[in-house]
């Protein structure tokens, strides 16, 4: 066979191929007028356009982050009795009946009813506290170490005054002087000569862990007494204060309260009198004023340091370690060490104890968060110092002697019972137990005021002192009732440490294995699916 052999064999099989594509072409056509024939004869059908291959498959989500996750809205999600469409029949040959009304419509229109007839009283006022979150990273820095989130409403005062402490009798270690009259403030050099002295810086240590931290204090009295931060001292063992001019002393820890982060130092000083800063009144700040911040950041090197700023508010509600404090904004820069350390005034005063800062991510390099510090004022703490100087503790917080959880709107619906409180158990210790509470009781107001959480109960509560009375709405499910229950509140220093009626049931718990349930003896009992639990 020769080459031109083969270049026509070649040329054969191509018109072969453009034969056959010429004849499925034609074919095509010649189906497509039988189709638009058949649509002429019938113009009353509708052909659906044909759809490509791909649109017939579900459209794509948009991808979500855990926190964009759907989830099932509570508003359509019916509970068990209401999940049936099928409507009643009368058994008498009525035709159909309305509904049967669910546990929590019930339950509505009984309080309803009930609220209908009482008063409006000043205490059942709820306070708003809304509550929110820091974007993204934000961290507050408590001592050096990662201790929260920063919380609040920046455009509402909630201080609530109903819960500070009783005010000891003793003669106070801390005097509030009033600012001045006649002046504008002192010059930064003059203001710093004045407290620099009364500043210290402390080193606390733990014989057991090996830990340690660098915080900073306020000396109060010339006889030893330091003022600082609670989270500085505690858990540790052993405390050294070095004074401005270098020299250092022992001391012992008199007393800390971890909810206000203020504790009480003594030093021995050996006969010395140390040097007392005059103290402002806090409450007299006003944002904009020039204030000064005096400690010792990240390390001895840098002992007294002190920067410069202003007031950047007040009344401040700030959640650290799930505690709501009510401080002092400052733009003073504050570092890791500042804690316990001055915040003073114009005038030369300490009008408050730093203790927060607000920084971006401690775990990157990024650039934190600046002019964000935080202070205890000095009103405030000095209600404390007197209380932990008095007794060792912060006597007469109210407390219920309760602990449980929250039920949630979708839970209560679901669940077919008014949103509330969820009781868990009632400590054994508690002026509440006994006076008709009741293990599953889903409180649901408090002296008159309808309540769905723990802060507001809380609210109220700490309106109030140990030894109260207060009234709490409960829904009982075991008999569908809403009662009204008077009880005593309790010093929640008489509350600390685990109830011993826990630790019976714990040990019988630990010794049956015959399958009985326990828990169920003692206040105690476990009732899961209402939500995150909480002691109070």
């Amino acid at each position: 066979m020769d080459q031109n052999n083969l270049y026509h064999s070649g040329s054969d099989r191509e018109n072969g191929y453009e034969q056959a594509a010429r004849q499925q072409a034609a074919m095509q056509e010649q189906a497509a007028e039988q189709k638009a024939a058949q649509e002429q004869e019938m113009p009353h059908r509708q052909q659906p356009a044909p759809q490509p291959p791909y649109m017939q498959q579900p459209p794509m989500q948009e991808p979500r982050t855990p926190y964009q996750a759907q989830v099932r809205d509570s508003r359509v999600q019916p509970g068990p009795a209401a999940q049936s469409e099928t409507p009643r029949q009368d058994p008498y040959g009525g035709g159909p009946m309305p509904p049967r009304p669910t546990v929590q419509q019930q339950w509505q229109a009984q309080e309803a009813a009930r609220q209908s007839g009482k008063k409006k009283s000043g205490v059942g006022k709820k306070v708003a506290l809304t509550v929110g979150g820091i974007a993204a990273a934000a961290a507050l820095f408590f001592g050096g170490a990662m201790a929260g989130s920063m919380l609040g409403d920046p455009g509402q005062d909630t201080r609530d005054t109903g819960s500070r402490p009783n005010i000891a009798t003793s003669p106070s270690a801390i005097t509030i002087a009033q600012a001045p009259e006649g002046t504008e403030g002192l010059p930064g050099d003059v203001i710093y000569e004045q407290v620099d002295p009364s500043v210290v810086s402390i080193t606390a240590t733990s014989l057991t862990s090996n830990g340690g931290s660098l915080g900073s204090g306020i000396v109060m009295s010339e006889d030893g007494y330091i003022v600082t931060n609670n989270h500085v001292v505690e858990d540790m063992d052993k405390f050294i204060v070095m004074l401005s001019d270098g020299s250092e002393l022992n001391a012992s820890l008199v007393a800390g309260d971890s909810d206000t982060d203020v504790a009480v130092l003594k030093a021995e000083t050996g006969g010395r009198k140390l040097d007392v800063p005059e103290f402002g009144d806090s409450d007299a700040l006003r944002p904009g004023e020039a204030a000064y911040a005096i400690g010792t950041p990240t390390a001895y090197r840098l002992t007294n340091t002190i920067t410069t700023g202003s007031i950047s508010a007040i009344n401040r509600n700030i959640t650290i370690n799930d505690k709501v404090m009510t401080l002092i904004q400052t733009d003073a820069a504050i570092n890791s060490g500042n804690s316990g350390g001055a915040l003073v005034n114009k005038y030369g005063q300490v009008v408050g104890i730093t203790n927060a800062k607000l920084s971006s991510n401690i775990f990157s390099s990024s650039a934190s968060y600046e002019g964000l510090g935080f202070a205890i004022p000095i009103n405030t703490a000095k209600e404390i110092v007197d209380e932990l100087m008095t007794n060792g503790y912060v006597a007469g917080r109210p407390s219920i002697g309760i602990s449980g959880s929250e039920i949630s709107e979708a839970t209560a619906k679901y669940n077919d019972v008014p949103q509330g409180v969820l009781i868990q158990s009632i400590d054994s210790r508690a002026k509440a137990y006994g006076q008709g509470l009741e293990i599953r009781d889903i409180i649901t107001g408090i002296n008159g005021t309808t309540i769905t959480t723990m802060n507001e109960i809380n609210e109220i509560k700490n309106q109030f002192k140990a030894g109260d009375t207060v009234t709490l709405t409960i829904y009982r499910m075991s008999t569908g009732e809403t009662l009204d229950i008077k009880v005593t509140l309790t010093d929640a220093h008489d509350l600390e440490g685990t109830d011993p009626a826990k630790i019976r049931v714990d040990e019988a718990t630990n010794s049956e294995s015959n399958g009985n349930d326990p828990s169920r003896g003692g206040g105690y009992y476990s009732f899961p699916g209402f939500g995150n639990f909480f002691g109070w």
